[in-house]
């Protein structure tokens, strides 16, 4: 019984451990609260935050972030030849989500 308490015991922990955020995940970067990666083809198209320009979404990947105010906002992503995608995301503390999309090819310009 008591090896099998034993085992439980440290079974417990380590699913603690595995489940547990990575140190500074939940805390904001430079004043922000969370924030954005994209995996998006072509991956030089403009990435637009409330109607502000903020760069090509391939410098949001990897390790890489685009940190943002907890709060709604406005995405537009946008290429020349491409449909431009939109959408409203909500900022929550300390998670980055990862937007993953091919844009549309805008068959009016051909």
């Amino acid at each position: 019984m008591r090896h099998w308490l034993m085992g439980l015991a440290v079974l417990v922990f380590v699913a603690g451990c595995a489940s547990a955020p990575p140190p500074g995940s939940m805390s904001s970067y430079q004043g922000q609260d969370g924030g954005l990666q994209f995996l998006v083809s072509p991956a030089d198209a403009d990435v637009y935050v409330d109607a502000v320009y903020k760069g090509k979404s391939v410098d949001f990947t990897g390790s890489n972030a685009l940190w943002l105010d907890r709060g709604l906002h406005a995405i537009e992503v946008r290429r020349d030849g491409y449909l431009t995608f939109f959408r409203q995301i909500q900022i929550s503390h300390g998670l980055v989500e990862v937007l993953v999309f091919s844009l549309q090819v805008d068959t009016d310009e051909r």
